[in-house]
């Protein structure tokens, strides 16, 4: 009879946890973080050796941002079960919140250990030694997680960007570069090529069309020709999509060619060309044009750069 009672109990035990495993992604991926902690709260309470449980209460604190209530929770469920890298990783996220650096590395180097392949904890060391100023060892961190996820948006970044901090443009500047290839939207595409920008590098450049800041790749031609690179031409379809969407979006083309007139205006007219050739339907009064035969005075972070060749898109206001 005790060992039946023993085995109901048994059973008992590996339903609720059963249960925290499968209610405790839904409350999360619900956002439904009140009632996670309620539910599964009292699951806890029922079973205290519930890991799953205690862990998932502490994601929902952390989701609510409330980190301080999350640690004690996180802490518990790595200390039920010690050997799943996953809650060490979420201890660290959790002392970061509360800017415990040194107690933080530690849960990612404990997640480590138990394996070295976890992506977000090789990533989230590489921000934790980025954000404590030590650059080399951050930069080391980011190299392993290209390694283990080679197009990671936030390893690419912060790699260029631990570069920059250790003083190694020409490095930095090809980190950009990659980082761009990848990502030429947004904020950090906007940001990544500033940096790049800010050292006379205008492989990308950023542009104000109609309301929005958008990152181009700069034109590029055939040498001393009108032929576009290849390169090019996903900027190109860029602007026409924008437009495309924007009616009322018109945008001047100024071409620069240091000493020969004659190629700046062929080549300001190629950029038309190829832009009408996709867009029948968009007139040419749409895209007027400029061009010169002189350098294109670029301001970056209180510095004058000149390029002898480039072209430029600039909003034409209503």
């Amino acid at each position: 009879m005790k060992q039946f009672l023993f085995l109901v109990q048994a059973l008992a035990l590996l339903a609720l946890t059963a249960c925290a495993q499968i209610t405790g992604p839904y409350y999360l991926g619900q956002e439904k973080y009140d009632e996670g902690i309620e539910a599964l709260g009292q699951q806890l309470k029922e079973n205290p050796q519930d890991a799953s449980s205690a862990y998932y209460v502490g994601r929902y604190y952390l989701a609510l941002e409330k980190p301080t209530q999350a640690i004690p929770y996180l802490k518990r469920a790595s200390e039920i079960e010690p050997q799943n890298a996953d809650y060490h990783f979420w201890v660290g996220v959790a002392l970061w919140a509360v800017k415990d650096y040194s107690h933080e590395q530690e849960s990612y180097g404990k997640a480590l250990a138990l394996d070295p392949k976890h992506i977000s904890a090789n990533l989230y060391l590489g921000h934790s030694y980025l954000e404590s100023k030590k650059w080399r060892e951050a930069l080391a961190q980011y190299d392993i997680v290209l390694k283990l996820d080679k197009y990671n948006p936030e390893a690419l970044y912060n790699r260029a960007d631990s570069l920059r901090r250790l003083g190694r443009s020409a490095e930095e500047i090809e980190a950009w570069k990659k980082f761009l290839k990848y990502y030429p939207d947004g904020s950090l595409a906007m940001s990544a090529a500033s940096n790049m920008n800010l050292h006379g590098d205008f492989t990308y450049r950023n542009f104000i069309l109609g309301k929005r800041n958008v990152t181009l790749k700069t034109m590029k031609f055939k040498p001393e020709s009108t032929l576009i690179d290849v390169s090019s031409k996903k900027s190109l379809h860029v602007i026409a999509a924008m437009m495309e969407a924007n009616e009322k979006l018109n945008i001047h083309i100024v071409s620069y060619k240091k000493g020969d007139v004659t190629l700046a205006k062929s080549r300001a007219k190629a950029v038309r060309d190829y832009i009408l050739g996709g867009h029948p339907g968009f007139s040419s009064t749409r895209m007027p044009l400029s061009w010169f035969d002189l350098s294109e005075t670029i301001k970056s972070g209180g510095k004058s750069f000149q390029v002898d060749d480039s072209v430029q898109f600039i909003t034409v206001v209503q």
